[in-house]
């Protein structure tokens, strides 16, 4: 009986230890099967720029070269400058964005040809062959070809000059509420968070400017839906950042999973408020001549016309409509939105935070501030863009040090030939180093210096083309560039005509950019001490 059980056993035993052993053989077998795979990737997908004899460096495999951004390390535009800093005077490197090939250009006369001459070839963004996959990436940013032109060419009498002028009063009524809040909310804390004060306002001016609507972020974001949509948006979590990642350096593999980049809820949230702004807007002939009216129009009509993406590259006339889907439609209202609040919100932020680091500059600010009021009767008009030159060179310092997009991406739409003859082959990625160029000490001396001297009369001269780019650069530049300079050009006047503005107690003087945000951002809290300044009463708005 015994003897019966102890061979039971040993059975069992001899049993287990093949189904281990089976286990452990097809793991060993899965293992040498990726390995396998990476070593023929290696030599294959890695030996891309070797065969090209273009310079480049050893990528790890999966990760290529950009292992410290796709691990959420570093931004992509802080590994973009580590790798071309080792190539300091080769105009192009090849370089691997996962397995995926890109070409980092550095040097400034084929960024001319990138960006403007040659811009047929290099206008689209990145996998621009998958924006039809959601609804924001149908928007104007991320759009290509035909679309793409035609979308630009009706839109972009909206930001004319003119249309800024004349909507610059609902800026200035935006201004006088936020005046408003800060007194209020400076009786409780003098302490704020300044990227998510001015959010708030720039929030409402687009809300106002652009939708003809009160978003009431002002007075309240708690529980607000455009808050908590525009946070849906730009939230910077890591499975954001993942998602972002996967879908730029593996797309097919993203979407043939069923994943998305943005989230559901806020392009539902936007088809249901596009549909219902446009409603209104038909009960009444009332024309607010805004970015709602203009949409509209594209709705009635169902189509827009505009020129041919090619006729750039034939110099032909020929036309081109395309179809106005509610799709397009909801997509344009998504990308102004989160784009015209986040961005603006970020730029001014960082710009007060700097002149809390350096008091000298910010007192030039407020002297030129005083100095405008004073002259208007406290009238804030939208002259202000030309008429505070040193805060304009203070913003434009700030957009030097921390740009938008630290990274331009591009691919191309045709082959294409580099004077060398380096041929480029239809989907190629370039990437656009804006923030190592920005921050370079051949073209920036002292680049990490805050210095808005660097943009004024006596110096501009000194401006390299291409070597600033915050807004972009050539037909793709940022079509709401003129709105955003008005905002946070009425936003930091705002503040600093009653408050100057130090670091808050434990705020640091340096700043470390946050790899998960789809924009540059700083992974701090911006945690500014507002201090009323003598005589605020006689620089209250009128």
């Amino acid at each position: 009986m015994v003897g019966s059980n102890i061979n039971t056993l040993l059975r069992q035993y001899v049993a287990t230890v093949h189904s281990i052993m089976a286990a452990l053989s097809m793991v060993f077998a899965a293992l040498i099967l990726v390995i396998t795979l990476l070593y023929f990737l290696h030599k294959s997908r890695y030996s891309y720029w070797k065969k090209r004899n273009v310079p480049y460096l050893e990528p790890t495999p999966l990760l290529g070269n950009y292992g410290p951004y796709i691990l959420l390390r570093e931004t992509v535009g802080e590994v973009v400058s580590k790798i071309l800093q080792q190539f300091p005077d080769e105009p192009v490197v090849g370089a691997f964005y996962g397995t995926e090939p890109a070409l980092l250009v550095q040097d400034l006369q084929l960024l001319k040809l990138i960006t403007t001459k040659d811009y047929y070839y290099f206008s689209s963004r990145e996998i621009s062959n998958h924006t039809h996959k959601e609804v924001m990436t149908q928007s104007l940013f991320f759009t290509y070809g035909d679309n793409w032109r035609v979308l630009r060419q009706n839109l972009t009498p909206m930001f004319s000059s003119a249309k800024m002028k004349n909507m610059f009063y609902l800026i200035v009524n935006c201004s006088k509420e936020f005046e408003k809040v800060l007194d209020k909310e400076i009786e409780v804390n003098d302490v704020i968070d300044a990227r998510d004060m001015l959010a708030r306002f720039t929030m409402d001016c687009i809300g106002t400017c652009v939708f003809g609507i009160e978003t009431r972020a002002m007075e309240n974001e708690k529980g607000n839906p455009f808050w908590d949509v525009g946070a849906s948006i730009f939230g910077n979590t890591y499975s954001r950042s993942i998602r972002w990642i996967t879908r730029a350096i593996w797309p097919a593999i993203f979407y043939g999973l069923g994943f998305k980049t943005f989230p559901g809820e806020a392009s539902n949230f936007f088809g249901k408020f596009v549909g219902e702004v446009f409603k209104e807007r038909m009960k009444t002939d009332a024309k607010r001549q805004d970015f709602i009216d203009l949409l509209s129009e594209f709705k009635r009509n169902s189509t827009i016309v505009g020129d041919k993406m090619s006729n750039m590259k034939t110099s032909s006339s020929e036309k081109v409509s395309i179809e106005v889907t509610d799709e397009i439609l909801i997509s344009q209202c998504m990308a102004f939105f989160a784009a015209g609040y986040e961005t603006s919100a970020n730029t001014g932020s960082l710009t007060l935070y700097e002149l809390a680091k350096h008091p000298e500059a910010q007192q030039r600010v407020l002297d030129e501030v005083d100095r405008y009021l004073r002259a208007r009767e406290n009238k804030l008009g939208y002259d202000c863009l030309t008429e505070l030159p040193y805060l304009e060179q203070c913003i434009s310092e700030t957009m030097r040090l921390y740009p938008v997009l630290t990274v331009l991406t591009r691919e191309l739409v045709d082959d294409y030939s580099l004077p060398g003859g380096l041929r480029l082959p239809r989907g190629l990625r370039v990437h656009i180093p804006v923030l190592h160029l920005q921050l370079h000490p051949r073209y920036f001396p002292e680049p990490r210096r805050f210095r808005p001297e660097r943009f004024s009369p006596e110096e501009r001269h000194n401006l390299l083309p291409y070597t600033y780019m915050p807004f972009g650069e050539g037909p793709r530049i940022c079509i709401g560039m003129r709105f955003a300079r008005m905002q946070m050009m009425a936003g930091i006047i705002t503040i600093l005509k009653k408050y100057r503005v130090e670091l808050a107690a434990g705020m640091s003087s340096s700043l470390t950019l946050d790899p998960r945000a789809i924009v540059t951002m700083p992974r701090e809290r911006l945690r500014l001490r507002l201090v009323p300044r003598a005589g605020w009463d006689t620089r209250l708005y009128q």
